[in-house]
């Protein structure tokens, strides 16, 4: 089995693959989109296993934007990790994953982070290649009506036309955190040109004329689901949230919480709170003496500072 880039394998595959594995339809249309507005990815884009002329397995590779206690710094992101069910508990994964560590530390990166879910068979691969959980968002749910109202706060979809006012304002935010406080822009704008954030599910919150914070959210079956809430200072994550459920008319709403602080709030009004959900963000150390504890440190998790949304991590 021999390891290849992207350019050198038929993408009809490489989309194949993607649709078997993660229901991803990374076309080459889709490439090329990336390519043109997302900076992350490494030049060779993704790394495959082949048999042959048959991709056995990806593995995707980003540079991350990151801000540490010295400045702007870049980490290492893997990304749609998959093995073909034919050549499944034969290594291919391992195989990508050790190729791909070896070329982000080539590359001068010091640690190596995904994102993926702790019931997942996955979850234990990466642990045998040296990740360990870092952070797990908190999670919430209950009924809007026990929520506080705030006079004067509304919600608003962004819309395609709008889309980079949320941009200006992670800026704003993110001016002194730590951790995933920088993206490139515009941002929002190749969410939505990529498909992963419908425009009318990014909502703007405003305080009178203010933007005061934005929302990703989206209502099923009477179900407002808040996967994504950056709140300039002042405004409180559990009155953000009842003004989301008044616009979108829902009874029941569940909010990933990214800042353990906003579970507290979310508990005086009764809802049912889990401190640490079943999502979980991985670090590994590629340089010799990188380890991590230094990425707690240096990324502000043991300071309360640090910046995250899965919103930067897929």
């Amino acid at each position: 089995m021999r390891i290849a880039e992207y350019d050198d394998v038929d993408p009809l595959q490489v989309l194949h693959i993607n649709v078997l594995c993660l229901d991803f339809a990374l076309t080459p249309e889709l490439v090329r989109l990336i390519r043109r507005m997302d900076p992350r990815p490494l030049p060779f884009f993704a790394l495959y296993a082949l048999e042959g002329n048959t991709v056995a397995g990806q593995v995707g590779i980003f540079r991350l934007p990151m801000v540490s206690a010295a400045g702007a710094t870049e980490v290492g992101g893997v990304w749609a990790v998959s093995t073909h069910p034919a050549w499944h508990g034969r290594g291919v994964a391992s195989l990508l994953l050790n190729e791909a560590h070896a070329r982000m530390a080539a590359a001068g990166l010091r640690f190596s982070t995904l994102a993926t879910d702790r019931f997942r068979v996955a979850h234990r691969l990466y642990e045998k290649h040296g990740y360990h959980d870092l952070y797990a968002p908190a999670a919430t749910l209950g009924p809007s009506a026990a929520l506080p109202r705030r006079p004067g706060l509304r919600a608003e979809p962004a819309g395609v036309q709008r889309l980079e006012l949320a941009d200006r304002l992670f800026e704003q935010i993110a001016r002194g955190q730590l951790g995933f406080a920088r993206r490139h822009t515009p941002y929002f704008p190749f969410l939505h040109a990529r498909g992963a954030l419908d425009a009318e599910d990014l909502w703007l919150l405003w305080q009178g004329d203010e933007l005061a914070g934005y929302a990703a959210a989206s209502v099923g079956h009477g179900l407002l689901r808040v996967r994504s809430l950056l709140l300039a200072a002042g405004l409180d994550a559990p009155a953000a949230a009842a003004i989301l459920a008044q616009a979108t008319d829902t009874r029941t709403i569940e909010v990933r919480l990214d800042r353990y602080g906003d579970a507290e709030s979310f508990a005086r009004s009764g809802f049912q709170i889990t401190l640490d959900s079943w999502a979980t963000f991985m670090v590994k150390p590629l340089a010799a003496d990188a380890t991590v504890g230094e990425f707690r440190r240096v990324y502000g998790l043991e300071q309360g500072q640090f910046l995250i949304s899965y919103l930067d991590t897929t």
